[in-house]
């Protein structure tokens, strides 16, 4: 059968990585509150990596949120579609959230990543303070404080990865370790 569901690919994916959430689907505001809660819960017994998680959590869904090209109508609402992973290792965990964005918008992403990688932790500040201060027409769609701030927060990389799936729309994700 065409498009038929087949759970074993995520499984061998996920195989030998120890994921401690994973979703996909709409992300609202009641989904939010619960992932958030599920993230303090799971990692209240380290304080320091619970809060970044948190913090990168609340950036990265609201990019979902409010960029996913992806969108289902339920009721009188539309939500926006994305997915978020988040797995252990020895020494860090691995934050990454993902969703299709339209294909215009790919390249401004990659640099603004690859860009907000080449700065350390000062010209990271006040790359956001510029970023903050621009006026409203000058700031576009996605590549914005957010990212700036998750690479603040974790005090790592960010690691983008793109696929484009058809003419219009490109699935982009970004992950980023946390250390213990």
């Amino acid at each position: 059968m065409e498009n038929e569901l087949n759970l074993f690919d995520y499984y061998t994916f996920t195989s030998g990585k120890n994921v401690l959430i994973s979703y996909k689907g709409p992300v609202t505001d009641i989904i939010m509150a619960e992932l958030s809660r599920d993230i303090r819960d799971k990692f209240a017994d380290n304080p320091r990596a619970s809060r970044k998680l948190f913090a990168i959590f609340m950036e990265l869904a609201q990019n979902v949120l409010f960029y996913s090209a992806e969108k289902k109508i339920s009721g009188d609402r539309t939500e926006s579609i994305g997915t978020i992973l988040i797995t252990e290792a020895n020494a860090h965990y691995t934050f990454g959230c993902g969703n299709l964005v339209e294909n215009q918008y790919i390249s401004e992403l990659v640099e603004a990543c690859e860009h907000i990688n080449t700065l350390d932790r000062d010209a990271l500040r006040e790359y956001k303070r510029e970023k903050r201060s621009g006026k409203p027409g000058e700031r576009s769609k996605g590549a914005g404080i957010g990212l700036i701030q998750v690479a603040l927060t974790s005090e790592n990389p960010l690691h983008a990865q793109y696929t484009q799936v058809n003419e219009l729309h490109t699935f982009f994700s970004v992950s980023v370790k946390v250390l213990k």
